[in-house]
């Protein structure tokens, strides 16, 4: 998967679901952002659908460190009672997660408008996917790489056997298996990394 650059600022949450409706257009409840269609959707279009969230998701992580990230990795969980979204960034080389990174206003930008938006996101995310009759996602891994463009997303859905892991320890074993891929990897690889607990083999 590819991404486009396009304009966006630090604030896309609150713009996401602002659309113009027309008779082929899905409606957006502009101030919760839940979905409002009465239209059944079918499994195209609600995969879509998330990969548009995933997108946007890069786009706000890429903002929040003004570009400086050589890679991005994304975990979300589905979990309707804990949803998370979780980051950790590639900078100079060198594996960190987005509360361990230097930039304070880096990690207050993300603190504020990325991972407070997941009740957000998985509640919308899911009603998508009840919409369309899909089996509910537990877990989403998104990676990018800014030099050459490149995004890979991983979706594990709640009939997988992935979808028991204990995301604490799961997450944290991803972590350290992209910290040792990564060692040596050139930057405009377009290479996807491990996907570590969440997907043991390619």
């Amino acid at each position: 998967m590819f991404y486009e650059k396009g304009g966006s600022t630090l604030n896309i949450f609150g713009r996401w679901f602002r659309k113009k409706v027309s008779n082929t257009e899905k409606s957006y409840d502009q101030d919760n952002y839940i979905y409002t269609s009465n239209s059944q959707l079918t499994p195209d279009e609600a995969q879509a659908y998330w990969e548009k969230v995933a997108r946007k998701l890069i786009v706000g992580a890429i903002n929040s460190v003004d570009h400086t990230a050589e890679r991005i990795f994304i975990l979300v969980s589905f979990d309707d009672k804990m949803p998370s979204i979780d980051i950790f960034f590639q900078m100079n080389g060198q594996i960190r997660m987005w509360n361990d990174l230097d930039n304070a206003m880096h990690k207050r930008v993300i603190s504020n408008s990325l991972v407070t938006q997941a009740p957000n996101v998985v509640k919308q995310v899911n009603c998508v996917y009840n919409n369309a009759g899909l089996t509910r996602l537990a877990y989403a891994q998104v990676q990018y790489e800014f030099e050459s463009k490149t995004w890979y997303l991983h979706d594990v859905t709640q009939n997988s056997i992935e979808s028991q892991l204990d995301k604490e320890p799961a997450f944290l074993k991803w972590f350290d298996d992209v910290s040792k891929c990564v060692e040596g990897l050139p930057l405009d690889s377009k290479h996807k990394i491990t996907w570590g607990p969440f997907k043991p083999e390619f």
